[in-house]
């Protein structure tokens, strides 16, 4: 049985489906060890994908040792608009206020996903696969998100 590292490292590539392919650095190098199309799963895929590169049980890879890095998507840029689409599994209503609003998406990269405001509504967190990167706006959609942002940027800290 290989020797465990002090801490585990893992990448996350982003598939042009939205999915995410998880890479664990193994005794043998880089390995893919799953696929998932929620960023919640990707540390789960990545502890269960180094437990069988080390060949251990799934427990003696602990969370705090585990460093997982998630890179911006391609298909998104700092500052584009966006239409959130989901909330994913969540059945809390706040979570589903947004859904089909538009939105302007910065990337987050401690959190593996995109600050989206929303005019009205404010900032929250959103992974990549809640939202649309190429979507049709109105103008009047643009409008009032461009008031709401310029608001924002004015209002005293």
């Amino acid at each position: 049985m290989p020797e465990l590292p002090l801490r585990f490292r893992a990448r996350v590539r982003h598939e042009p489906d939205r999915s995410y392919a998880v890479l664990v650095e193994g005794p043998e190098g880089e390995v893919l060890v799953g696929v998932t199309g929620s960023l919640r799963e990707v540390g789960t895929v990545a502890r269960e994908g180094a437990a069988r590169l080390f060949g251990v049980p799934t427990d003696r890879i602990a969370e705090d040792h585990l460093d997982v890095v998630i890179p911006q998507p391609p298909y998104g840029r700092d500052g584009q608009l966006v239409r959130i689409v989901s909330a994913g599994e969540s059945t809390a209503p706040d979570d589903a206020v947004d859904v089909g609003m538009a939105g302007q998406a910065h990337w987050f990269g401690h959190e593996g996903a995109w600050f989206v405001t929303v005019a009205g509504s404010g900032t929250a967190v959103h992974p990549s696969e809640h939202l649309d990167f190429a979507p049709v706006l109105t103008e009047e959609e643009v409008a009032e998100l461009r008031r709401y942002l310029d608001r924002s940027a004015q209002s005293p800290s």
